[in-house]
């Protein structure tokens, strides 16, 4: 924070400086001091009174620009070449890309974003210690083990959404069952 009001005074101060002069050698000695430049070195002074005469000529904010619009060349062709292994069909949610490469604290979880896909196969409820097939390739396994649901008729390759539950888990929900059942991720590597 005192950096941030060091520069705002610094540049404040270069304002009101004169143009033909030299901006340290134009402050009052009270406000020399009140910046805290008596503890910087001679060489450290120098470098500043360069910083204020390029700021002031205006070369900082033409090297800023070449800089900005260099960066911005440089991720305008990066779009442009093709990825072919970089592109998957389907953008999973974050917090399904964490559980792939345990990089928990960079990818932040949103509960608003459920994982989603569909169960191969039939369903006909679960029993137990029933393990769930997804399209995508991952497998679920029943989290609560006494738990037992039966479902009639049977639905054939049903679609599911998985989020993350509160503690622990995760909830599948399946299109046309009005419950949902707690899960844990079994088998994630041949996720798509």
């Amino acid at each position: 924070m005192k950096r941030y009001v060091l520069i705002g005074g610094l540049l404040a101060l270069a304002a009101l400086a004169r143009a033909d002069g030299d901006f340290l050698k134009s402050l009052p000695p009270d406000a020399f001091t009140a910046a805290g430049l008596q503890k910087l070195t001679p060489e450290e002074l120098a470098r500043l009174e360069a910083l204020v005469q390029s700021y002031k000529s205006g070369e900082l904010a033409t090297a800023r620009q070449q800089a900005e619009a260099q960066a911005a060349a440089a991720r305008d062709q990066a779009e442009a070449e093709p990825h072919p292994a970089a592109a998957p069909a389907r953008k999973q949610p974050r917090w399904f890309t964490a559980l792939l490469t345990l990089d928990r604290a960079n990818a932040k979880p949103e509960k608003e974003e459920p994982l989603e896909s569909r169960l191969v196969g039939d369903f006909d409820g679960w029993h137990g210690q029933t393990v769930f097939t997804l399209e995508n390739g991952t497998r679920w396994k029943q989290q609560n083990r006494t738990e037992s649901y039966n479902y009639a008729p049977t639905l054939h390759s049903p679609k599911v959404r998985i989020t993350p539950a509160a503690f622990h888990g995760f909830w599948m929900e399946i299109a046309g069952v009005n419950l949902s059942v707690r899960v844990i991720p079994l088998d994630l590597t041949q996720s798509k």
